[in-house]
């Protein structure tokens, strides 16, 4: 008996052990996910693309959600496949749309072993009207500790009406 109780000590102590590891492996992957994301914000944010470049997977995809189109009815929200597609028809476009550019204000950070959301703000004056807007942006991040993607999230009717000048961004039909 003396044996089993014995046997049964060294089991719980085991499976304990196992779970304090996986929970300690858990925590620093976390803690890794939060840390390239904020890094990848950080360079995005300061305008040093070469560094937030340097964070990304080779299949990295940017991708804002939505339904706006760019004036000329171009889809300004889909998917931009690649750093390239980001910068060139993405970034550069939006950012031609505010003069004095975007400063970014980071408010949290939410994450998990792969993916992570942040929370921030902008401010601009835009072509059209002052830029204020809220955005969350979805990170995910491979194995390899590189971005994968990012959804950005926002409010489209802003960025139609300040950014663009669009008037009527709306889908309403009448049913008559």
């Amino acid at each position: 008996m003396k044996n089993i109780f014995t046997l049964f000590i060294i089991l719980v102590c085991l499976i304990s052990c196992e779970q304090s590891d996986k929970k300690s492996l858990r925590e620093s992957n976390i803690d890794r996910a939060q840390k390239i994301v904020l890094e990848n914000f950080k360079y995005i944010s300061s305008g040093d693309m070469e560094a937030f470049k340097k964070t990304l997977s080779s299949d990295f995809k940017f991708t804002l959600s939505g339904t706006l189109k760019w004036n000329d009815g171009r889809p300004f929200s889909r998917t931009y496949e690649g750093f390239d597609s980001f910068m060139n028809d993405f970034l550069t476009p939006a950012l031609a749309t505010m003069p004095n550019g975007l400063i970014f204000h980071f408010d949290q950070v939410i994450a998990n072993e792969f993916a992570a959301v942040v929370i921030w703000h902008g401010e601009s004056e835009a072509l059209y009207d002052t830029y204020n807007n809220r955005y969350v942006y979805l990170y995910h991040v491979n194995e390899q500790g590189k971005v994968t993607s990012i959804t950005e999230y926002t409010d489209l009717l802003l960025s139609a009406s300040s950014l663009l000048g669009q008037k009527i961004n709306t889908n309403f039909k009448d049913k008559k």
